[in-house]
């Protein structure tokens, strides 16, 4: 019976038929099943992908914005230093003229009045009077914190100068300290007003003080 099935197909029973069409049509199932979820998967890969190159994209550019926003900061850096007009010799001096006026008034107004008191002026504390002691704090305290806190002191704004880091930044305590106390001492105390002249023979105007605490000064 399956030889006589085999050699004559157009004689298949109907049931067999149902069969045969079942089996076609399931496979034909299968595969357009098959191809639709491979059609469906390479979607779903292909919108992860696109998302990652856009946001490569974004990435790249804003990488391209932030090398040009430094390289124009450095241009600008360049361009100021390059600007930057130093102080010279002379107008530092009247500068430092009108500030010795400011302390001597200032010494004046605090210290003078306990000078009238015997005790007091006849005090001495290894061997400096109290008012000299007094008098020199006055001084010292003077330049610090004007120039801590401005960057100038009142004869500096009066002349339109400024005290300024090398590198453009603001003064720390450390620089200040070391320039108006450490590099004023040795202008004031050991009698060494003579190096003030430095300032007239080094390229960018400095004093001992100045190359102490890598400042400058400069016409605002």
């Amino acid at each position: 019976m399956d030889k006589e099935k085999r050699e004559h197909p157009e004689e298949l029973t109907s049931p067999d038929q149902d069969i045969s069409r079942t089996e076609i049509m399931g496979a034909a199932g299968t595969d357009g099943y098959e191809g639709t979820t491979g059609a469906a998967g390479t979607d779903e890969y292909a919108e992860p992908r696109k998302v990652a190159h856009a946001q490569d994209n974004t990435y790249q550019v804003s990488s391209d914005l932030d090398r040009e926003l430094v390289e124009q900061s450095a241009g600008a850096s360049s361009k100021t230093a390059a600007e930057k007009r130093y102080a010279g010799f002379w107008m530092r001096f009247w500068a430092y003229l009108v500030d010795l006026l400011v302390v001597f008034s200032l010494t004046g107004l605090l210290v003078q009045p306990f000078t009238m008191i015997d005790a007091f002026y006849e005090a001495t504390l290894w061997k400096w009077s109290v008012s000299a002691l007094l008098g020199g704090l006055i001084f010292f305290a003077y330049f610090l914190f004007m120039t801590k806190w401005r960057g100038q002191t009142l004869g500096k704004m009066i002349f339109g100068l400024r005290v300024i880091r090398e590198d453009g930044g603001r003064l720390s305590w450390s620089d200040t300290l070391v320039r108006e106390v450490v590099g004023r001492f040795i202008h004031r105390l050991l009698f060494l007003y003579i190096l003030y002249a430095v300032v007239a023979f080094t390229p960018r105007k400095q004093g001992v003080h100045d190359l102490f605490a890598d400042t400058l000064v400069i016409h605002e």
